[in-house]
């Protein structure tokens, strides 16, 4: 079967991709389906997040890769997930190339070929599914990620009016990617962090819906508390809670992904 490759993507920070990616690599996990998570986030909160419980921390990133400083089997790292508190963690089937801190230098980013080699690596090894953190700002890496490493782009989106401003550059992104990438194509918009109590996050919803039409995803990652909770401790949301709207939603998601990407490689 073939890898499903997805960028998460927004201009803006904070509009939860790194949450998501979390979350819905867990999902994933909890499914068996094996997956590669790449973090091109100089900040690194994708690669803390999922290496908590590996005790072999990354002394290589996905930078040195891309630079051709060593091969690929010797940066990726394992996640161990603990599905309840006082189990052990283990290896559910999530690999993770690490960010770096040099990844907002330009001058590191140029003359990148790392289409094949990333290809074979994820043929060899089944995932089949890849998902990228992107950065909030970085065009060398959106240039790198849109041509050589995803098919697919999704948009985290929080309610505010910030995030609502900055939907045009989000599709200028992904426009400018299709000049590297003409079968890119985006999955759809969803909102993170909704509060269904607050008349100003369903204000945005509902323009949001309106403004972006077939390409809204009617999917809201609810603001609780549970979600930040195993964050902290390590554990998606999957692993952490047996029955959450929190899980559902992100389950609801991870679903809505799969069947989008199989409709739109049929030309639906």
């Amino acid at each position: 079967m073939q890898c499903k490759k997805i960028a998460f993507v927004n201009s803006k920070g904070g509009c939860g991709k790194t949450t998501s990616i979390f979350h819905v690599s867990g999902v994933l996990a909890n499914k068996g389906e094996k997956t590669l998570v790449i973090d091109f986030d100089k900040q690194k909160n994708t690669t803390d997040t999922l290496l908590t419980f590996n005790e072999n921390k990354p002394t290589l990133s996905i930078l040195d890769f891309m630079r051709g400083k060593t091969n690929i089997e010797s940066i990726v790292r394992k996640a161990y997930f603990k599905n309840r508190e006082n189990a052990a963690p283990k290896y559910y089937g999530v690999d993770v190339l690490p960010a770096d801190i040099r990844l907002d230098d330009v001058s590191l980013l140029k003359k990148i070929d790392i289409k094949d080699k990333l290809n074979d690596f994820v043929n060899k090894n089944g995932y089949k599914w890849l998902l990228v953190d992107m950065p909030p700002s970085n065009k060398p890496i959106n240039e790198i990620c849109f041509s050589q490493i995803v098919d697919f782009v999704i948009v985290p989106f929080t309610c505010d009016l910030f995030s609502f401003k900055g939907y045009t550059n989000i599709m200028d992104t992904a426009d400018e990617a299709r000049q590297y990438n003409p079968s890119l194509n985006i999955i759809g918009i969803y909102l993170s962090r909704y509060n269904n109590n607050c008349l100003g996050d369903q204000y945005i919803k509902d323009n949001l819906q309106k403004f972006v039409g077939d390409i809204f995803i009617d999917i809201q990652i609810p603001d609780k508390t549970d979600i930040r909770d195993s964050i902290l401790f390590g554990r998606p949301i999957s692993y952490y809670k047996i029955f959450s709207p929190s899980r559902t939603a992100y389950e609801n998601l991870t679903a809505f992904m799969e069947e989008r990407i199989t409709q739109l490689r049929k030309g639906i």
